[in-house]
């Protein structure tokens, strides 16, 4: 059977019927014999008090007639009662129904509800048994009886040869003198069957039950298992890289909750796995692109070098050019190794960074400054608009005048020859904006990415880290950094800056 727990289910539950079974019926066993002898000894008590008064009714016509215990009117009353009447006079005279009358009593029973009499047997002669050879037990509840009080007693019966109830009632004659006691039986072997019977009753029906519920906790079980045997397919899935397998379970349970956990581990896997392949198309990307920028300029510089060591070039004027252009490879080779140890520094939690209270405004008007004479050599204008004096931070300084000068001189790079660059701070949004050639739409969301160029030949010389570097320095103070660009008209970089510390203003000057 495939479905495992659903088999221990369903065995759990006739595991658990049939102890419960076992437990009910000799838990049943026992209350019900000793209620139903309860029960009996109280009825067993009740007519054995009915006989007493009946024989004390007629207690004078007995003793005309042989005394209280008269064999044949104890006969009679036990034909008639059907009881097992046994009487003990006062002088401990034990006085048992003649056989006959009895057997003549259960005939006549039998004939009046239609059954077939028995065929006649001898008589086996009737053992005569003496008040002394009863029981102890039975001797003393007749002794409680002659002193008025009735009872009853569980004990072997020497005559019936088995364990019997014995009710003991007092018999009064008409001057109130106890004169005889009656004694009246109930053999315990019928209670105990009537038991067995209610016993076996019990264990037919749980029987019976443990059928239907093996049944029904097998449709059950099934049930329970089958979103577990769903979980489980979604999760073989997931171990197979197949993220797109779902639960689909709705439950307002343990299982559903797990199902749903499920299907957001799920979620979270297939997020995980396409971040994955993007930062491994990224790495690739990455490695061909610093390869790309490395090997120009390394070719470059051993061509120049073995150009001048061949003897190739020994014009001086060519020879002075070439050292030129090996100088102007070896500071870009320079450039581009500090760019990439800036950012794998920053891109590094640990690397800590220089923070204290600082006035922004200080760094806005510093980066301003230096940017002019970037602006010189192009005839562009950069123009700074402050709308307060003191705006305190913790940061860098030199990080954030590194990041404000990335920004503007890209602005500068591309703005158009007599252009104007602005670098505004209003509130806690501090923007550089051009009004050169743009950046398309779909290029937007990857202009802070490393060695992501755009704008053709105007960023042919760019490493490509620039702004990736920015990205990372405005990180590290919770600056948030967009891009906004309308092509052919303006670019903007926004800046949200984090809120303004006005309770440092002792601390600054200290």
């Amino acid at each position: 059977m495939h479905n495992k727990i659903a088999l221990k289910l369903t065995l759990y539950f006739a595991a658990v019927l049939l102890v419960f079974a076992l437990v009910v019926g000799g838990s049943f066993a026992h209350f019900f014999r000793a209620h139903t002898i309860d029960m009996k000894r109280t009825e067993l008590q009740q007519r054995a008090v009915r006989i007493a008064e009946v024989l004390s009714e007629n207690a004078r016509w007995l003793e005309e007639r042989g005394g209280i215990a008269n064999t044949r009117f104890i006969s009679y009353i036990n034909n008639i009662t059907m009881e097992d009447v046994w009487v003990v006079d006062e002088s401990r005279d034990l006085k048992l129904p003649q056989r006959m009358h009895h057997r003549m009593g259960h005939h006549r029973r039998m004939l009046e509800q239609g059954m077939e009499l028995p065929p006649q047997k001898p008589e086996p002669p009737v053992r005569s048994i003496e008040f002394s050879e009863l029981p102890d037990v039975t001797k003393n509840c007749v002794e409680t009886a002659f002193k008025g009080t009735v009872s009853v007693s569980e004990d072997f019966n020497p005559v019936r040869e088995e364990i019997m109830l014995c009710a003991a009632a007092p018999v009064y004659d008409e001057s109130g003198s106890i004169r005889a006691v009656v004694l009246l039986h109930y053999p315990v072997q019928g209670l105990q069957s009537a038991t067995w019977e209610g016993v076996k009753i019990l264990l037919l029906s749980c029987a019976i039950a443990l059928l239907l519920v093996s049944l029904l906790s097998v449709l059950f079980s099934w049930k329970f298992t089958k979103p577990l045997n769903r979980m489980k397919a979604v999760a073989h899935k997931m171990a197979e890289h197949d993220y797109t397998e779902r639960c689909n379970i709705k439950q307002n349970d343990e299982i559903g909750a797990l199902a749903d956990t499920l299907d957001e581990l799920g979620d979270r896997l297939l997020d995980a796995d396409e971040a994955g392949r993007k930062l491994e198309k990224l790495r690739r990307s990455f490695i061909a692109n610093i390869s790309h920028e490395l090997r120009t300029p390394v070719t470059v510089i051993r061509g120049s070098l073995e150009a001048l060591n061949d003897k190739v070039v020994t014009d001086p004027a060519e020879v002075e050019q070439y050292y030129k252009q090996m100088l102007s490879e070896s500071l870009f080779l320079q450039r581009l190794i500090n760019d990439l140890l800036d950012l794998s520094r920053l891109q590094n939690a640990d690397f800590p960074i220089e923070k204290e209270v600082i006035n922004l405004c200080d760094v806005v008007q510093d980066a301003a400054r230096a940017s002019k004479h970037l602006g010189q050599q192009k005839n562009v204008q950069v123009d700074l608009q402050l709308d307060k004096n003191l705006y305190l931070i913790e940061g860098d300084y030199g990080r954030l005048r590194q990041m404000l000068m990335i920004f503007l001189d890209n602005s500068i790079k591309f703005s158009h020859e007599g252009g104007k660059v602005e670098l505004c701070l209003r509130s806690d949004r501090l923007t550089v904006t051009d009004h050169g050639s743009g950046v398309k739409q779909e290029d937007l969301p990857y202009v802070f990415e490393r060695f992501y160029k755009t704008r053709g030949e105007t960023n042919k010389n760019g490493s490509g880290l620039g702004l990736a570097i920015a990205r990372e320095i405005a990180l590290r103070h919770d600056i948030k950094v967009s891009m906004e660009s309308i092509p052919g008209e303006e670019t903007t970089v926004i800046m949200v800056l984090p809120p303004e510390r006005k309770d440092a203003e002792d601390e600054l000057r200290m």
